[in-house]
């Protein structure tokens, strides 16, 4: 008989009265293809926020590009002003035992409009055509993006393990989850959901460990950044740290259940990065009069 099935081995059931603390969530991507459109209608159809799906700037769509084009020739950026970048296209080619290298043409790329230039047309044709592609097409990673951006905006991830993909999701947030999950899922990816149930040790210190790592990085980020804070500091940067600082107390007395005792100890780093901030704004002050 399966070990499994010896009597005393079972952990209890979860049944629909089990309180849960939360999911541990993954997710997949791997694969995915998607138009720009169609990510925007997976967005709409889940009732998530549109603009987490941004435009792809034509500098950053033409990098992709420069992947399909770079076949038997080397593309190095030139110049750059205002309103252009210069690319320099080299082919390379084999010449007995060394490979040649000659200049192939000189291409613009204007990057408000994303239209392409080149002396060459046949290149220019080419090089709009792969930069156009690109600028419509999303990949997994594109779509991952696009996942963390919603969280970041409508919920918490804490991650569970070092490298990150596995995160713990608060059961406060499950009805934005389940958005989530039908956005990946209509996209052809996948999302993987455990729920935790309140009530067991391993689960309730798990959890009280993600969490609590999780707003330690943050105070631990808000620390460093303050201490970097000199003369030439701007307003606008000093003032985005102060709500950086709030949205954390925030979260602190949010996720208090979940921290327990390490609450205590949350809280007096985040004061001690808060009279940081005072200290280098007192000091700022000072140096400026």
């Amino acid at each position: 008989m399966s070990t499994l099935a010896t009597k005393g081995t079972r952990p209890p059931p979860i049944d629909a009265d089990t309180p849960l603390l939360g999911e541990v969530i993954a997710w997949g991507c791997s694969g995915v293809t998607v138009r720009h459109s169609g990510l925007i209608e997976a967005l709409r159809d889940g009732g998530l926020d549109e603009s987490a799906a941004r435009e792809l700037a034509p500098r950053h769509a033409f990098t992709r590009a420069c992947k399909k084009l770079s076949e038997r020739r080397i593309i190095r950026q030139v110049a750059e002003d205002a309103h252009t970048l210069s690319f320099q296209f080299t082919s390379e080619e084999r010449d007995g035992d060394r490979f040649r290298y000659d200049l192939e043409a000189l291409l613009t790329l204007e990057k408000a409009t994303g239209k392409v230039s080149c002396a060459l047309a046949g290149l220019a044709t080419l090089a709009q055509e792969a930069l156009d592609d690109c600028i419509e097409a999303r990949g997994g990673a594109d779509v991952t993006r696009v996942i963390q951006r919603l969280f970041e905006r409508n919920a918490d991830l804490f991650p569970i393990r070092d490298h990150g993909g596995v995160y713990f999701v608060p059961a406060e947030h499950a009805a934005f989850l389940d958005r989530v999950d039908r956005f990946v899922r209509r996209l052809n990816g996948t999302m993987r959901r455990f729920p935790v149930p309140a009530g067991t040790p391993h689960g309730d210190r798990s959890v009280r460990e993600a969490v609590a790592s999780g707003i330690a990085s943050l105070v631990d980020e808000h620390r460093s950044a303050v201490e970097s804070f000199g003369s030439d500091t701007r307003p606008a940067t000093v003032e985005r740290a102060a709500e950086r600082i709030k949205q954390t107390r925030y979260k602190l007395e949010a996720y208090a259940a979940y921290l327990g005792d390490e609450r205590e100890r949350l809280e007096r780093g985040l004061a001690a990065a808060s009279r940081l901030l005072r200290q280098r704004v007192e000091e700022m002050a000072e140096s400026g009069t």
